[in-house]
């Protein structure tokens, strides 16, 4: 078994930054909700990044679901041999962000709808 990213041609090590950040799969993921950013470290230069250009309270919430996301495809892929698609990373986020919106804050429900209906 090997610690270097299955999905970068390049095989670089699979670390937590590399995984949810580094690797062209997941810049991918995050480019398909709108999101880019310039790579440092920590991850919480990211993190401070991604909040400053989203503008929104539930910055957060994006953040987890898009990782989960990106977590869940991959491990389709290793798991399941099901190739791993941006469009499928894509469909599982907004599909756990709508669910999110069924237990949102009431004072923040608008603004995540016109969000996730702007993708």
């Amino acid at each position: 078994d090997s610690y270097n990213c299955e999905l970068c041609i390049m095989q670089k090590r699979e670390t937590v930054y590399h995984l949810f950040f580094r690797c062209n799969f997941a810049k991918a993921c995050w480019r398909s909700i709108g999101i880019t950013y310039v790579h440092t470290r920590p991850i919480w230069n990211i993190i401070e990044q991604i909040k400053r250009k989203l503008g929104v309270p539930f910055f957060m919430e994006i953040i987890v679901l898009l990782a989960w996301s990106i977590w869940t495809t991959r491990n389709d892929w290793m798991f399941k041999n099901v190739d791993p698609l941006i469009l499928s990373c894509n469909g599982k986020f907004i599909s756990e962000f709508k669910d999110l919106l069924l237990r949102a804050r009431p004072r923040h429900q608008q603004q995540m709808e016109v969000w996730i209906q702007s993708l």
